[in-house]
Order: C-alpha cells, then structure tokens, then sequence
C-alpha cells in the first residue's frame, strides 16, 4: 500500500465518517474496543460502505476501521483476494498451454488484451509461467 491510497481515498461528502477526523483509526486495540459500537454505527448505516470496503481491499490498506471492518478482519479478504488472483493466472497459463489464443482468452474474461499482457507479466512474476 502506498501513502497515496490512503490520503486520496475516495471523498464521499455525505459519508458518516466525513470530518471524523482519525477517529477511524485507533492507536491500539483498547481504543478499538472503546471506540467499536460507534465505528459499527457509523459504518453500518453509510451508503458508501461497500466502495470503501473495496478500496481498502484494492489498495491492501492494513490499517484503520474500512466498512465496518477492523484491520485483522481485512486481513483475511487481502488474503482472499490474492488466492483468487493467483487461480485467475493459473487459469490463464492452463487455457494457453491448451492452445487457446491471447485474444479468445481476452475475449472470455471480457477484458483487453492489454489488460491480459499485464496479468500474464504478473504470472510471470509469480513463476506461474
């Protein structure tokens, strides 16, 4: 995660947590406890708690309390969404060897094939290919 992801984070206006300052970002656990009925209240009423689920989740942001969601509980959909990543280029490398083309494989995914270059780059890096 960069710096970047977390000061520019997408601005919601009427979101609940608007001008809260770092109060969804508690210094330790025991302000997380104090601090949890509120950021779920808060959390759990907002419009905007699925995009900032998936922006905390995009950009793998390990802290802070994202869409009613604690640091630890982020931590598993990161990992979720790696494995799902991961199978996703496997996919990939088995339809290749199997004769299917770059474009067919493009076309199947609904993406560009420019987009297919980057994930097979990001294969590559992986020793998947």
């Amino acid at each position: 995660m960069t710096m970047d992801a977390l000061f520019n984070f997408p601005k919601f206006p009427e979101a609940k947590c608007a001008g809260t300052g770092d109060f969804f970002f508690p210094d330790s656990q025991v302000q997380l406890e104090e601090r949890l009925p509120r950021l779920l209240e808060l959390c759990g009423s907002c419009i905007h708690r699925a995009d900032c689920l998936d922006y905390s989740i995009e950009n793998e942001i390990p802290d802070g309390f994202w869409a009613g969601y604690s640091a630890e509980e982020r931590k598993a959909k990161f990992k979720n969404k790696e494995e799902k990543r991961t199978n996703s280029l496997r996919e990939i490398v088995r339809q290749l060897s199997t004769g299917f083309t770059k474009e067919e494989i493009a076309k199947d995914r609904g993406i560009q094939i420019n987009s297919l270059d980057r994930t097979l780059d990001r294969a590559k890096r992986k020793g998947l290919i």
